[in-house]
């Protein structure tokens, strides 16, 4: 079996959860606010797009810090955060230990680029926390946050 298989659940099939529609809604017309943190400007300027190609809201943070301060604004609600593990100043692991003490219903979606052992050690996942692996498609990422948003 993959590693990515083991660490992260599968993208759900074609028709299953998760299935969009035309327009980037799913069967319902739902949709969602997605709190993006990547400190690489290309990967999360692609990674963006991608997702608001997929109908979501994307508010986007080159940090931990920025992304406190986006929830902290509370212009909209924020139902996904979406972030790198490993970043400079503050970790995405931590970046989430915080923003689950102020958003508690928030989901928590992990990119990596790491191997399982790494991912598992840390013991990371849980309740409301799932990673992706990286790289992954426009369709693999969209796909993967419905299936959480919407099960």
């Amino acid at each position: 079996m993959d590693p990515e298989d083991r660490i992260c659940r599968n993208i759900a099939g074609k028709d299953g959860p998760g299935a969009m529609q035309p327009g980037g809604r799913d069967r319902d017309g739902r949709s969602g606010t997605i709190l993006l943190v990547e400190d690489s400007d290309v990967v999360r300027d692609v990674i963006a797009r991608m997702l608001k190609e997929g109908g979501f809201t994307v508010l986007q943070a080159s940090g931990g810090e920025e992304a406190l301060a986006l929830s902290r604004r509370g212009d909209a609600p924020i139902d996904l955060l979406l972030t790198d593990i490993v970043m400079p100043e503050m970790s995405g692991v931590e970046l989430a230990d915080r923003l689950e003490r102020e958003r508690p219903d928030m989901r928590i979606l992990f990119m990596t680029g790491y191997a399982e052992e790494v991912v598992v050690n840390e013991g990371i996942l849980g309740k409301h926390r799932e990673c992706i692996g990286k790289p992954f498609t426009g369709e693999q990422i969209t796909r993967r946050v419905r299936t959480i948003l919407f099960p």
